[in-house]
């Protein structure tokens, strides 16, 4: 994980969607000259009398870009999914733990914990879930 775009929350009616932009570095890119983006965005359903809220997530890989393009590129991303408000930028530099702590800090506020796996786009990554047996 080379960076990653986090969006607030935006209420639609009774739903609640969130959006990140992911900045990756591609397995078979050794000089790291190129970085792929993803876009993950969730939906969380109000729930039905007495049942638990239903989250949706979609995670989806945008293309492979030179790294001189990744701005145009976020920029183009956000454009059409037509996200108004200014993202708050998380540089991890591919350095596995950095990425371990953000995703320590933003489970419960916007990745939902069952997630996490999903989430961990760098090969061996150790878990931020200290109690998970992955680790």
């Amino acid at each position: 994980m080379d960076a990653v775009w986090l969006f607030p929350a935006r209420q639609l009616g009774a739903r609640e969607s969130g959006l990140a932009v992911l900045s990756v570095f591609p397995e078979d890119d050794g000089a790291r000259r190129t970085r792929t983006i993803h876009t993950l965005h969730y939906v969380l359903e109000p729930p039905a009398p007495r049942a638990k809220p239903v989250r949706t997530d979609e995670l989806a890989e945008q293309g492979t870009v030179p790294l001189d393009r990744i701005d145009r590129i976020i920029e183009g991303v956000l454009r059409r999914l037509d996200v108004p408000e200014t993202p708050d930028v998380r540089e991890t530099g591919g350095d596995a733990g950095l990425w371990a702590e953000l995703l320590a800090e933003l489970g419960g506020v916007v990745l939902d914990p069952g997630y996490r796996e999903s989430l961990s786009l760098v090969p061996d990554a150790p878990s931020a879930d200290p109690d998970d047996p992955r680790t």
